[in-house]
């Protein structure tokens, strides 16, 4: 479900905490991400690790899960922002990291091109911009609106082509795939998508390990809001 850049090599993390249910899911999430955890501390290069919990030596670099801030050390507070999980590995992975979690959609759209709209679909979204498919090749630099729907709220939302792939022979390819970068006159809109690809890697996660929206391990993230949701 979410899109991550193709490691040239296995990104391996550990999850060490109290709550198997919440170690369970974090590492769902950090699959999706391309980010494999491992049992073995001394096979992980990052390990996310409960505060208090004591580890046998070793030459991992350690982020700490804790409710209080640390004086020293990495560390991440409890509730869990995702998007400071992310920021973190690709900072430590990869030399030009990432800033935006990306997620696969597959969505209906609407574009609006000067005064012609046209009908396309949606098949990644990041809360700077996404990639989706046309009928019709549109060049790089043309402004466009861009018209979705997410959970129930239609989103009109101004845009930049960044990229023009025209259709090829394979099934994936049998439209042009166009890569757009978000320019909302509302910097709130960045906001609002961060939330709801957050919302997002939750509800995947917890539906493939069947924990429940409900269960006690969630409290250990910062839930999204989306209009007015959890």
């Amino acid at each position: 479900m979410i899109l991550g850049d193709k490691p040239s090599e296995i990104k391996q993390v550990a999850v060490i905490t109290r709550s198997q249910q919440f170690s369970k899911l974090l590492t769902s999430i950090l699959a999706d991400w391309q980010f494999f955890a491992v049992e073995d501390l001394s096979a992980a290069t990052v390990a996310f690790v409960e505060r208090g919990v004591e580890l046998p030596d070793h030459d991992v670099r350690v982020v700490w899960l804790t409710s209080m801030p640390l004086e020293k050390g990495d560390f991440l507070t409890t509730p869990i922002s995702l998007s400071e999980v992310y920021l973190l590995l690709q900072a430590h992975f990869f030399p030009t990291p990432r800033r935006n979690i990306r997620v696969a959609m597959d969505i209906p759209v609407e574009l609006k091109i000067e005064s012609t709209w046209l009908q396309g679909q949606l098949v990644s979204l990041s809360d700077r911009g996404g990639r989706l498919t046309c009928a019709r090749e549109i060049p790089r630099g043309a402004e466009l609106t861009l018209e979705l729907k997410l959970e129930g709220e239609t989103l009109r939302i101004p845009s930049e082509v960044l990229y023009c792939i025209p259709a090829g022979d394979s099934s994936s390819r049998l439209q042009p795939q166009i890569g757009v970068l978000f320019k909302p006159t509302n910097i709130e809109m960045f906001e609002r998508l961060k939330r709801f690809i957050e919302k997002t890697c939750i509800e995947c996660a917890c539906a493939r390990e069947g924990i429940s929206l409900n269960d006690p391990c969630l409290s250990w993230l910062s839930l999204p809001v989306v209009n007015g949701n959890p």
